[in-house]
């Protein structure tokens, strides 16, 4: 497996910074014939994690509750106490835990030992793209717990969760995996990467930072989030992600590569079918930055990217972080598929700039008489490249392939249009499925529109 290279060859970079779970135990589906061992033998790993943030409007909304059970104060003035979880990773005292549960903190505690001593903790590094941090406590050695292999764990497998929700420290829950791959959730509403392993295991505030184990023992995920509209709908961030970035996080950051490229989330049968990718997957390139590594490389939009590095690519995440992980000054080889053949382009990655603002989402425009084929009109933009969207009939397969009003439209299967005329020609000419470049908030998308038949006539009488 991919993901398993990417750890190894992020520890061969430096010193290991986690600890393995013992290999070659198979790892149960059932419920462990003793839980209790299980949390007997893992519970003196986790420690509990107060973090002091200058005093502001608190995020949380339990934070209330937790002021009048932990006494952070009731006045404006008083900093704001953060409560959550942590555990041993190394036994010289490296902590894995959220990066939530520290950001922003003045003061680390760490509640250390079934008597919960409390030890000065120290911020090691905190990675914000995927709320992972790091932090050392002195003393030791400590008790650790074994990092297992979150990219082997199946829907339906047992798991024990052990954190500390609401402040109420060293509590246990069991449940099993509901999901892997959950990456429709975005707790913090930042970009980031998101692959979240779904459990029915309670997990409530506090939980936060805390292991998500196995039947074995091995930890598998870090407690991160939940539904708070939801019963049992938790979120773990899985442990492979701690390890491919735990020996740069340990040096205090995180730094990514970047091929100077945008892709859209997903390409879809139509389009799949339009560009003829074998097996219908791979991530459809929509924009290539002047003078980036993917433009030097000869990429251009259109292109289908189909592997990386070998491996295929079957969706747009899965390149996002293959790219950002693969480390800058690295050249990797990417499977393209271009014109309706393979091709192989070497690419020098680059360190990876600041992330751009979020986009926010085009406004929906009632139809208009003179609608175009599949249900929109365009209008023409003297001066200015392209045609803009001037209104989407809600019930066209434009609206629901999901072209808006102000989308530009660049091109008609590869052909430039300037006007009206050129765009009804150039759809009119089109297969049964037209592929659309748009740009939309400056950003490149793709799309796939398939006419009815009936269209599909009309358009094409004489």
């Amino acid at each position: 497996m991919l993901a398993a290279l990417l750890v190894a060859a992020a520890a061969a970079h430096g010193q290991k910074v986690w600890t393995d779970a013992p290999a070659g135990a198979t790892r149960p589906t059932s419920p462990p014939q003793s839980i209790a061992q299980l949390v007997k033998q893992a519970m003196p790993a986790v420690v509990g994690i107060v973090a002091v943030t200058a005093r502001g409007e608190p995020q949380d909304p339990f934070h209330e509750f937790l002021e009048r059970m932990y006494g952070a104060g009731g006045e404006r003035e008083q900093p704001v106490r953060g409560i959550g979880t942590g555990f041993f990773i190394r036994s010289d005292g490296l902590v894995a835990t959220n990066g939530h549960v520290v950001e922003g903190a003045t003061e680390i505690t760490v509640q250390v030992g079934e008597d919960e001593r409390a030890v000065r903790g120290v911020l090691v590094g905190k990675d914000e793209a995927t709320d992972l941090a790091l932090v050392k406590v002195e003393g030791g050695p400590f008790p650790v717990l074994g990092l297992g292999d979150s990219e082997g764990v199946e829907v339906g497998e047992w798991v024990v969760a052990i954190g500390n929700p609401f402040g109420l420290s060293r509590s246990v829950t069991t449940g099993i995996v509901s999901y892997k791959g959950r990456r429709d959730v975005n707790p913090s509403g930042r970009p980031g990467y998101y692959d979240f392993i779904q459990t029915d295991a309670a997990i409530n505030p506090g939980n936060s930072g805390g292991p998500l184990l196995d039947a074995r023992g091995a930890v598998v995920g870090i407690n991160a989030a939940v539904n708070p509209a939801g019963q049992g709908i938790g979120f773990a961030i899985p442990i492979n992600m701690l390890k491919q970035i735990a020996p740069q996080l340990e040096k205090g950051h995180v730094v990514r590569s970047w091929m100077g490229m945008s892709i859209q989330d997903q390409m879809g049968p139509d389009l799949a079918e339009w560009f003829g990718v074998p097996g219908g997957k791979g991530a459809v390139i929509t924009d290539v930055v002047d003078g980036g590594p993917a433009a030097r490389a000869g990429l251009r939009p259109g292109d289908v990217v189909v592997s990386f590095e070998g491996d295929p690519v079957s969706e747009s995440y899965r390149l996002r972080w293959l790219t950002a992980n693969a480390g800058p000054g690295r050249t990797v080889t990417m499977g393209i598929w271009r014109e309706r053949k393979l091709r192989a382009v070497a690419v020098a990655l680059a360190e990876k700039p600041g992330e751009g603002a979020e986009q926010r989402p085009p406004r929906v425009a009632a139809a208009r008489k003179d609608q175009e084929p599949f249900g929109l009109s365009v209008d023409e933009q003297p001066g200015l490249a392209g045609l803009r969207i001037s209104s989407v009939d809600l019930r066209s397969a434009a609206y629901r392939a999901g072209l808006r009003e102000g989308d530009v439209v660049l091109d008609v299967d590869g052909r430039p249009v300037r006007d009206r005329a050129g765009f009804s020609k150039a759809v009119a000419d089109s297969g049964a499925v037209t592929r659309l470049y748009v740009k939309r908030n400056g950003r490149s998308i793709f799309f796939g529109l398939r006419r009815e038949p009936a269209q599909t006539a009309e358009v094409r009488s004489p």
